[in-house]
């Protein structure tokens, strides 16, 4: 009796002790293993990006040129203005404008000098971005990269937006090789909300912003302190003078220009300054107006082509070429 009783208990320990493991192991699952191989696959892949066999190498691009089993020829650089990389035992060879198929045919003709059959791979790592320049009254003129699909709105905010002095309505677009400045009403994109001027940037373009000269004049030439200057109520030619701390020892006493009007027909208002002096003839103290440019030059007969090189040191050549016509 004892001996049946004492199988039952080791009957019944032992069916407890199978259910507790099977219940730990149930709780605790253990992960599949992650094969080796898709792990280094992922750790090793090159980032490289999506382009059409139809695409052209561009400057500036970022190409991985490497050889399959020749590890030490793998290189990875950005192609230069002039369209150039340097390829290990190729040199420096010229490739904007090759798609990458025919890059991949250029190397492997020139490696199978050296290699049999040399197995090539070319990736583009990073696109060149296009470019525009933004000048004139912005608070960070210079160029700026621009992504497809950008227009002008992005460009000037890139540029950290224009400045208070900044001729909103006078602003041009210029496309890259052209001569032909495409007229930017600013005010009406950011003040009115006119969408019809924020055109579509192309790679190149040209923005430039001109400054507000509704209240500004100019004197330059023989002066002691050429510049601009604020006009104000009244101003004549003698006070723009005594503005720029008067005349250099080198200055013709008697003769001064006033430049203003129409860009295309520019008037030049001669004035005698030492008939003024002597004769206090009222007619020679011209009052001067918005955007006047005040001349002092050094002799009697001033060289005007020479005269323009001057000004367009100081000042903006497109915006002279605008309001002066040269």
């Amino acid at each position: 009796m004892k001996r049946a009783q004492t199988a039952i208990l080791v009957v019944a320990l032992a069916l407890v002790l199978s259910l507790t493991g099977i219940s730990a192991q149930e709780q605790t699952p253990t992960p599949p293993p992650q094969p080796a191989s898709s792990v280094l696959t992922t750790a090793a892949a090159p980032a490289t990006l999506d382009a059409s066999e139809n695409y052209q190498i561009q400057s500036e691009d970022v190409l991985r040129i490497s050889v399959i089993g020749e590890p030490e020829l793998t290189t990875e650089q950005a192609v230069d203005p002039k369209g150039y990389v340097n390829i290990p035992l190729m040199g420096v060879l010229h490739v904007q404008g090759l798609t990458r198929q025919e890059l991949i045919d250029q190397i492997s003709l020139s490696l199978s000098k050296y290699l049999v059959e040399p197995k090539i791979q070319v990736s583009l790592t990073q696109f060149r971005r296009p470019k525009v320049y933004v000048l004139g009254m912005v608070y960070r003129p210079g160029v700026v990269e621009f992504r497809q699909g950008d227009t002008v709105m992005e460009a000037i905010a890139q540029s950290g937006s224009f400045q208070q002095e900044a001729f909103l309505e006078g602003a041009t677009l210029t496309h890259k090789g052209s001569d032909n400045q495409i007229a930017l009403n600013l005010y009406k994109l950011f003040i009115q909300n006119d969408l019809s001027q924020n055109l579509a940037l192309q790679d190149g373009d040209t923005i430039y912003v001109p400054e507000n000269v509704t209240n500004k004049f100019f004197v330059l030439g023989e002066v002691m302190r050429p510049g601009k200057f604020t006009l104000k109520d009244k101003m004549s030619i003698i006070d723009a003078i005594s503005a720029a701390s008067g005349v250099t020892p080198r200055a013709n006493q008697n003769t001064a220009y006033i430049i203003r009007g129409d860009p295309k027909k520019p008037e030049r208002i001669k004035v005698d300054i030492g008939k003024f002096l002597k004769t206090a003839d009222m007619s020679q103290n011209v009052l001067l107006m918005a955007g006047d440019v005040v001349y002092i030059p050094e002799t009697n007969k001033p060289d005007w082509s020479k005269i323009s090189g001057v000004l367009s040191a100081i000042v903006n050549t497109s915006y002279l070429a605008r309001i002066w016509g040269f």
